[in-house]
């Protein structure tokens, strides 16, 4: 059996078990954030942490303030606080494009009687207004930030968030990495085990001979004849006792 010295420092701070934690977190919250991840693209279509959505402009309907390729940083806000000029992301409620996330600009606001605010919206590059305002119900939230085009960030995050990108490059490495992971803490729990069998052996193995010992000594001390009268007397009266206690059962019954 091979003992395996640990790297511990002076204060017995064991490094390699250290690392081994922290990697398996690190993994941990990696595999957390990529459920979040999937799950909020499976069920609205985008990633929104806090109230913030990250989006690529896939049309040219906002050139040239937001071009094909760049990215933009919304905030969830209520449809109040909306001001005319704004670009606002929301959901198209048109039966041509319903559900589809779209970017505009608001160029004017209406309310009802009812105090029911509605936008009205246009992209930069198109001719004509769109053909259904925006609700409450519908607005994701408010741009706040954007980038230009022709970004090597922007075409990062561009694959990232693709279907096959986020799979190839998020999902598969960490699904990888998870599994070197569980190998090196398998193989370390099976050395672990290994050690503990070994010390309990020793453990037993030095408690039977100290055992033996202490019989040998006191097989010395009376000598051997006395030493098995002893024996023999005690055997006796064990078998008396149990004859006494089955006879006294015999009785109660």
């Amino acid at each position: 059996m091979e003992y395996h010295e640990k790297k511990k420092t002076k204060h017995g701070f064991d490094r390699r078990k250290f690392w081994r934690g922290f990697s398996t977190v690190c993994l941990a919250l990696a595999m957390i954030l990529c459920v979040f991840v999937v799950s909020q693209v499976l069920s609205q279509g985008y990633v929104s942490i806090g109230g913030y959505s990250v989006f690529r402009v896939v049309t040219p309907s906002m050139e040239p303030t937001l071009p094909v390729g760049a990215l933009l940083l919304s905030q969830e806000v209520p449809i109040s606080e909306v001001q005319v000029d704004d670009i606002v992301v929301f959901r198209s409620k048109q039966s041509d494009m319903l559900g589809a996330v779209i970017t505009h600009r608001v160029i004017n606001i209406l309310e009802n009687a009812n105090g029911e605010i509605f936008l009205e919206t246009k992209g930069d590059n198109n001719n004509y207004p769109d053909a259904s305002y925006v609700e409450q119900k519908n607005i994701i939230g408010r741009v706040v930030i954007h980038t230009g085009d022709g970004n090597v960030f922007s075409e990062v995050i561009g694959g990232l968030t693709s279907p096959m990108g986020f799979f190839a490059f998020i999902v598969f490495p960490c699904l990888i990495v998870g599994v070197v992971i569980m190998r090196g803490t398998i193989k370390n729990i099976r050395s672990e085990m290994e050690v503990l069998t070994q010390e309990l052996e020793e453990a037993e193995g030095g408690a039977n001979k100290e055992k033996d010992a202490k019989t040998a000594t006191l097989e010395k001390e009376m000598g051997e004849q006395a030493y098995q009268q002893l024996c023999e007397r005690l055997r006796s009266e064990l078998l008396e006792e149990l004859k006494q206690s089955a006879d006294q059962g015999e009785t109660t019954e």
